[in-house]
């Protein structure tokens, strides 16, 4: 095993400067071991992880059954066949993700991350419609791949790349409460994405699909309020244009259902599912009906790892553990419920701008000194943890959110331990910025 300091010189040698390994810090902690939802160094030193790999750590680290899946995976001698051969880890896969999903919804293609569940969503709706169009979000977040991309919003990331924009509308989400002044309440998306809908179907170019996040977890924590995702439901079906949910962050026990949409009652009409659903291994999935993903022949979409043997077991032991653990409902029941105890009546201290809690998830957004999103201070709020060996995210729309992402297993302990000090952070933060004023 290389020893810290090798690790990080190799990797600030020879890795490329758009990976983010060094984005808050030149010495970021090296980890060798992990178990719940703690990471620990090569000296013992124990971290809290309240990050989970950006949402996919669901059942933290170690986790019994994905150590068992993988090590019964690697007993049997097989690690690849490619996708011209079935497989039993692949079928059983299958059988297992068919018993979550909505009735219809049985049809299943794999890939390797969320952006490729999303390129094939594109793919399939715009082979089974014939069209080309497509409409999504503001402050959605679908990957980096070009076509995956074109459907995030934010600058930065989309600024320097030949996109598919002729293609692609994006339209408000509904975030009345944008600290930016650029935010829409339910209704009124609700308006512009009918407008949007029956001025193409006017000129002949209705889109093949619709994508949209039920829950923006990357976006920070946003939920629509009102009946915007049952009003975007009923106009989708009206005009015969497919509903993609991207389920990539939220999904898996996340926002406290297997799926976030469950929590408008709507049901799409494909699924794109990643992060979570393997527990760290490379794995994606795309569901969608029979009529829709067996509409084109083989070979009209690959990818030489889909479906591998360990990123199989692994999901097929997610799938298990949160039915057998009844992990819905301790998200609902424990988590969520701390997460709102700890933050309870911090959206009144000055310069927090708003507190959000979805299922095992939570956003607490900072404005500065003049009132506007205040994105320095979420970065003080995440390096201040980081020098108490606790790992939170930043993000949110406007950069300004700290975010708190537990495994949903986690224990409760451990969970109260970490909101008191992240709390206490928070705090002296905004009290920070309100004395700097």
């Amino acid at each position: 095993m290389l020893d810290a300091d090798t690790v990080l010189g190799l990797t600030r040698n020879h890795e490329s400067r758009a990976v983010n390994t060094f984005r808050m810090g030149l010495s970021p902690p090296v980890f060798v071991r992990g178990e719940g939802a703690w990471l620990f160094e090569e000296g013992g030193a124990a971290w809290l992880d309240f990050v989970c790999g950006s949402s996919t750590s669901n059942l933290g680290h170690g986790y019994p059954a994905h150590v068992e899946a993988i090590r019964e995976v690697v007993s049997s001698g097989i690690l690849h066949t490619g996708t011209r051969l079935p497989s039993p880890y692949r079928a059983r896969l299958y059988q297992s993700l068919c018993r979550i999903l909505p009735e219809g919804l049985d049809c299943i293609h794999l890939g390797n991350s969320g952006a490729e569940a999303i390129e094939t969503a594109i793919k399939v709706a715009q082979y089974a419609t014939g069209r080309s169009r497509l409409i999504a979000f503001e402050g959605g977040y679908h990957g980096r791949t070009l076509g995956a991309l074109s459907l995030s919003s934010g600058k930065r990331i989309r600024d320097s790349f030949s996109l598919l924009e002729s293609n692609v509308d994006i339209l408000p989400y509904p975030y009345p409460e944008d600290p930016a002044g650029e935010g829409f309440r339910d209704e009124v998306c609700t308006a512009k994405l009918s407008e949007r809908l029956d001025q193409l179907d006017r000129a002949g170019d209705l889109p093949a699909a619709v994508f949209v996040e039920a829950v923006q977890g990357v976006g920070g924590v946003l939920e629509p309020r009102g009946k915007f995702l049952a009003d975007a439901r009923e106009l989708t079906s009206r005009y015969g244009v497919l509903l993609v949910c991207d389920e990539i962050w939220s999904g898996f026990g996340r926002a406290g259902k297997w799926f976030s949409f469950e929590r408008s009652g709507i049901i799409p009409d494909i699924i794109a599912m990643g992060k979570a659903v393997s527990g760290g291994l490379p794995l994606s999935a795309t569901a969608a009906s029979s009529r829709l993903l067996k509409s084109w022949g083989p070979g009209m979409h690959t990818s030489t790892f889909q479906g591998n043997p360990l990123s199989c077991a692994t999901a097929y032991a997610t799938v298990g553990a949160i039915g057998e653990g009844r992990l819905l409902d301790y998200v609902s029941e424990i988590v969520e419920p701390m997460l709102r105890e700890a933050f309870h009546r911090l959206e009144l201290v000055e310069r927090i701008h708003a507190v959000r809690v979805i299922g095992a998830q939570a956003a607490i957004e900072f404005l500065d000194r003049r009132g506007k999103p205040g994105m320095n201070e979420a970065v003080r709020v995440q390096k201040a943890a980081l020098a108490q060996r606790i790992l939170i995210y930043s993000g949110g729309r406007n950069g300004n959110a700290a975010m708190i992402v537990p495994p949903i297993n986690i224990d409760r302990d451990d969970l109260a331990m970490g909101l008191a000090q992240v709390r206490k952070l928070i705090e002296r933060e905004a009290t920070r910025g309100a004395l700097d004023d």
